[in-house]
């Protein structure tokens, strides 16, 4: 059958041999445009000759210029549809079936890695069949569901991370900001899983062997970036993969320790038995189990202590760098009005390793949309913001959903973060059938397998559906403007697919709802307790985008934090 969108593509899911339907249709069938093809190497050529990974976002920007909304791209000969209609990209999604394909299996760094070392947890996390469904239903109760129970554990962190965030980035100078909201990501992620904070954010109170931790888990991340872009670095074992495995040895064998601790201490106590209204399908009523995450998986009983203390030391790493990007880009988001935000430059899609949590990433796209994007160099950002935390907040903690909803600027000011500064510039899907996508009364084929994405830069950064794209203004999401866009054709940009970095489907990510506190509780601190400005305003456009695992700004210009009256 044929499914139609709402902007007038239609999508015709159907096993190979429908040809005799797509006759009966009418429709034509075409290969999508795509840069010239060559022999082996595919449109690999024209991919370097853009520039390559470094402006892989501006590559997806300049497909979608010149070919349109659906287009070709065949690295290495693997052929790949890029449609830019999320809600063509909702069809396909539909079709995930039971056991859908995760983005996981492309990054084989990490797949290898759990290989290599015989990490069940690991290889059931990016599997795709009945192992992947049995890990996923073992954790999706106590963190994906039960969430909002863990909200006082992260504000208690955050508040913490504040006190002595002043005296850590400007006043002593330990750490820069960049390395700070990194251990304020491992810190809060730590508390949700054991409930208490390391303290890493604290010089004075922080233990090397977690601050060890979280700078194995950044490098482990950026080499993996490496080796996504450089395949054959693993095959001849050059230093870039032994240094992974290496950093990635520390991160597994660090967790581990921590949890065989906490595991030890856990088994005196008198088992809890988790009741299922606690830690069942509303988060509300989640709010009454106060227990950590661990403790929780450890009274359900249906994981054993090994496989518990297996996933510990990649549950954290993923709380580090993937929540990083975000908390900084939101937080430092106000410091360009115009285009030295990161919207303009180069990305790389998502490969969720182990657990995904794009807090880390979320919460510095935060900060730097607030402070170098966009707040930072547009004050005013900052001082909205501000306003609206005094007037709901008056000073306290965000510990609950009812404070949570009531922030719609700071909300605001997260989603327009990722509008302009998505960690990745696609959404990924692969299927198990064939399939057709139909659009303007074109076949486009697509075989089993084949990567099907979505352009992240092209509609949200276009003009036709976005006023003045370049431009850092959560105005743009607050109810009143989205309520005047219906009906319209930039009503698009408020698409799901557009919302926030955690994927869509079966397999979004598992830690996106903490992930999004994290970013919510944490930003709200800080910005009620500190402006967050340059040491330096000329230093607004002297650093350049820069593609890891995920964008970075590089350099990271340095930041000053000055107490808000």
């Amino acid at each position: 059958m044929i499914v139609m969108s709402k902007t007038a593509a239609t999508l015709l899911l159907s096993l190979a041999g429908s040809a005799s339907m797509l006759r009966v249709h009418g429709f034509v069938v075409k290969e999508p445009p795509m840069p010239f093809k060559w022999p082996i190497v595919g449109t690999l050529p024209d991919f370097f000759a853009r520039g390559g990974v470094g402006r892989l976002r501006q590559i997806y920007e300049e497909m979608y210029s010149e070919f349109g909304n659906v287009y070709g791209m065949s690295p290495m000969g693997k052929d790949q549809l890029i449609v830019c209609d999320p809600y063509v990209f909702d069809t396909v999604l539909r079709k995930e079936g039971k056991y859908p394909i995760g983005g996981s299996e492309e990054a084989t760094t990490f797949a290898d890695y759990y290989k290599e070392t015989n990490n069940t947890m690991g290889i059931k996390s990016i599997s795709r069949g009945p192992e992947w469904k049995e890990w996923r239903k073992a954790l999706e109760p106590d963190m994906y569901v039960a969430w909002a129970s863990y909200l006082p554990m992260i504000a208690d962190t955050a508040s913490k991370i504040s006190k002595v965030a002043g005296y850590e980035v400007t006043e002593r100078k330990n750490v820069a900001f960049i390395d700070f909201i990194s251990r304020s990501a491992f810190d809060m992620f730590t508390a949700v899983m054991y409930g208490e904070s390391p303290q890493t954010t604290d010089s004075r109170v922080a233990d090397p062997t977690d601050i060890e931790f979280v700078q194995a888990s950044q490098t482990a991340f950026d080499l993996t970036g490496e080796l996504i872009a450089n395949p054959l670095a693993k095959v001849f074992g050059t230093d870039t993969y032994q240094s992974f495995k290496v950093n990635m040895d520390k991160v597994f064998n660090l967790g581990w320790e921590v949890a065989e601790e906490y595991v030890a201490q856990v088994q005196q106590k008198p088992k809890v038995k988790v009741k299922e209204e606690d830690a069942g399908k509303c988060p509300v009523t989640a709010v009454k189990n106060k227990m950590p995450f661990v403790e929780r998986l450890l009274n359900r009983g249906e994981m054993s202590t090994n496989d518990i203390k297996s996933i510990s030391g990649p549950m954290q790493m993923a709380g580090v760098d993937t929540t990083v990007s975000d908390i900084w880009t939101s937080l430092s988001g106000s410091y360009s009005s115009e285009s030295s935000c990161l919207a303009c430059s180069s990305n790389t899609s998502r490969y969720k390793p182990f657990f995904y949590t794009p807090t880390l990433s979320s919460t510095i796209d935060i900060c730097h949309e607030l402070a170098v994007s966009e707040p930072a160099s547009n004050p005013d950002v900052q001082t909205k913001l501000a306003e609206e935390l005094k007037a709901v907040l008056n000073g306290v903690d965000v510990t609950s959903l009812v404070q949570m909803n009531s922030l719609p600027y700071l909300k605001a000011c997260i989603r327009e973060s990722h509008r302009l500064t998505p960690t990745a510039p696609v959404l990924a899907k692969r299927l198990e059938e064939n399939i057709e996508v139909v659009v303007d009364d074109i076949v486009y084929k697509a075989q089993a397998g084949q990567r099907i994405m979505l352009n992240l830069r092209a509609f949200p950064i276009d003009p036709i559906f976005v006023d003045k794209p370049t431009i850092y203004k959560p105005e743009r999401f607050l109810k009143d403007a989205v309520e005047a866009r219906k009906g319209t054709p930039s009503e698009i940009i408020d698409h799901p697919s557009f919302a926030d970095p955690f994927g869509r489907g079966k397999r979004r990510c598992l830690g996106s709802n903490i992930a999004m506190a994290e970013m919510i509780v944490l930003a709200a601190r800080m910005i009620q307790d500190w402006e967050i400005t340059l040491v330096d305003p000329s230093d607004a456009n002297k650093w350049k985008p820069k593609q890891k695992l995920m964008l970075k700004a590089d350099p990271y210009p340095a930041m000053k934090l000055v107490p808000r009256g």
